[in-house]
């Protein structure tokens, strides 16, 4: 069960609510005619609300009507369990390193059409695994199930995992803290990713 301020669920007149409903329509037209979307939401370093943005985000995504899966790929420091209130594993972590069901990995939520999976154990190597043939076949097998993909990943600043993922993504969403984002930080991890050829989908501000 969602406990915190997760605005476009429990807010959705809100005004914070419509700049994720404005985000998530954007990400719509960047991806032109195509209907599954796989993303990473990250930020330049820890603790710009990037998590809170993911959930946000995959809650505006059901409320439009698509089949979203949110995935925590932080799996250095997994919270998504946490915040859904469900136990942490089996998760990602367990269904990469292992023959794991992928469905013996997804929770559902009290949002409608949306499922999370959590981080998963705590595996030696477990980052190693988002770059690698497990993670194809996953994401494989997720956009055979699902609409929307998005994974809740680490800062660009902090590991490489996020620009990693996103290389077998569609594309990043990018979130910044108007309160702890430093402008030098923001344009190195944009050059990063960049570097990494790495598309931005979108960019969100977060005031908190």
């Amino acid at each position: 069960m969602i406990y915190g301020c997760f605005i476009v669920h429990n807010s959705p007149t809100a005004a914070a609510a419509e700049q994720y409903r404005r985000i998530r329509n954007n990400i719509r037209i960047a991806a032109g005619k195509k209907e599954q979307i796989s993303l990473v939401i990250t930020s330049p370093s820890p603790g710009e609300g990037k998590t809170t943005s993911a959930v946000n985000l995959a809650v505006s995504f059901a409320q439009r009507g698509d089949k979203v899966l949110l995935v925590d790929a932080n799996v250095r420091n997994p919270v998504l369990g946490q915040v859904f209130s469900i136990k942490q594993w089996p998760g990602l972590s367990d269904g990469l390193a292992s023959n794991m069901d992928f469905a013996e990995t997804v929770y559902p939520t009290d949002v409608e059409r949306l499922s999370i999976i959590p981080g998963g154990s705590h595996l030696p190597g477990a980052a190693d695994l988002l770059d690698s043939q497990a993670m194809s076949e996953f994401l494989d097998r997720a956009r055979n199930e699902y609409s929307v993909i998005l994974f809740d990943c680490s800062a660009v600043l902090e590991t490489p995992d996020a620009i990693a993922l996103a290389g077998r993504c569609d594309g990043v969403v990018l979130v910044v803290s108007s309160g702890k984002t430093q402008q030098k930080q923001a344009l190195k991890a944009k050059r990063l990713l960049d570097f990494g050829k790495v598309r931005i989908l979108g960019s969100l501000l977060n005031r908190g």
